[in-house]
């Protein structure tokens, strides 16, 4: 259920009651030692040193235990010593005192992606921007919580101001990519991965799905050439091994096919999809015997697999097992892929 935003706050406000914090009045000379601490704290993450300066936040709390961006600031070190309990607690008493905090209700929205609570997330990132806290990661965290629930035009927006704010945001280039390649601006997503690249060169996973943009534009050897630079960046990235061989395949290269994508299944053992391909090459090779154990093996670890049974099928097709073939569709069917309805109308 996700708890809205005023029940939010009211329960903000009682577990403020409920932490035993003594509010205490503050003198002028009292807050400018609080603010000189906190600021040499702020200094102190600046130079890198966030465990001194998580102490200095604590001094000013000493100080004043009040100051709700010194509870912030001590959250957001907590939150990157992976401490999210401490974190939590730090953002809700932070809260509790500036309740208009559009930072901190926007970390609580980062600490509840992933858990059980993430159906929170929206809202409290939709309060954090709505409080002026115009930062390129609430936007592009709030693009993904759109994307994961398949609003894709309200997360192209966010993922867009996100770039605007930031225009080197590597991973907002990669993600607003995949959006674009989803609704067909194939030209579109071709640049946002080139751009992705651009910025981090390293980014092997960009590099990855630029190729796979470019073979379906029809350019395989440029595919090709991507794939083979996320390989070089990320020698464990089967993936990119599976797709540099389908590409090698479409190209006629069966033998380089077939080293690829036995590389995949050696760094996945058990990646179907890789075996599947392998055993379609066998085929195009007329290795009908090496292809059907290949399948058959595969079929035996993932028997849930329905394409996996589409393609033994073709193969028992070609090898004159017409018998076996529409055995092997009628359980591919029965498995809820419906493309092979036109393979089952020449088996009655």
């Amino acid at each position: 259920m996700i708890i809205k935003m005023k029940q939010i706050t009211s329960l903000l406000a009682l577990l403020i009651l409920t932490t035993g914090v003594t509010v205490a009045q503050v003198t002028l000379s009292e807050k400018r030692e609080r603010d000189r601490v906190y600021n040499q704290g702020i200094e102190l993450i600046q130079n890198g040193d966030v465990y001194a300066a998580s102490e200095y936040f604590s001094r000013c709390l000493e100080i004043d235990n009040t100051f709700a961006p010194a509870y912030l600031q001590r959250a957001r070190i907590s939150i990157d010593q992976g401490l999210n309990d401490a974190a939590e607690g730090d953002l809700d008493r932070a809260l509790g005192f500036d309740n208009n905090l559009g930072e901190a209700w926007f970390y609580k929205g980062y600490l509840v992606l992933g858990t059980d609570r993430s159906g929170e997330a929206l809202e409290l990132f939709n309060r954090a921007i709505q409080l002026g806290f115009e930062d390129p990661f609430a936007y592009y965290l709030r693009g993904l919580v759109h994307l994961g629930e398949g609003a894709e035009t309200e997360a192209l927006k966010d993922l867009n101001k996100a770039i605007e704010l930031k225009p080197d945001f590597a991973i907002a280039y990669h993600d607003r990519a995949g959006i674009k390649r989803e609704v067909g601006d194939y030209q579109g997503a071709l640049f946002d991965y080139k751009t992705a690249t651009d910025i981090d060169p390293e980014f092997s996973l960009a590099f990855n799905n630029m190729g796979s943009i470019k073979i379906l534009m029809g350019d395989y050897e440029g595919g090709i050439r991507d794939y083979t630079r996320a390989v070089e960046l990320d020698p464990d990235m089967y993936l990119a091994y599976n797709n540099r061989g389908c590409a090698r395949y479409q190209m006629g290269d069966y033998e380089a096919a077939l080293e690829d994508f036995n590389l995949a299944v050696l760094l996945y053992g058990s990646f179907s999809v890789a075996k599947m391909n392998k055993a379609n090459t066998l085929a195009k090779q007329n290795d009908f015997e090496t292809a059907l154990e290949l399948l058959n093996e595969t079929i035996t670890e993932q028997t849930e697999e329905a394409l996996l049974f589409v393609n033994r099928g073709l193969i028992r097709e070609l090898t004159g097992d017409k018998k076996g073939a529409c055995s092997d569709w009628q359980k591919a069917y029965e498995l809820g892929y419906t493309g092979v309805a036109e393979y089952l109308e020449e088996c009655n």
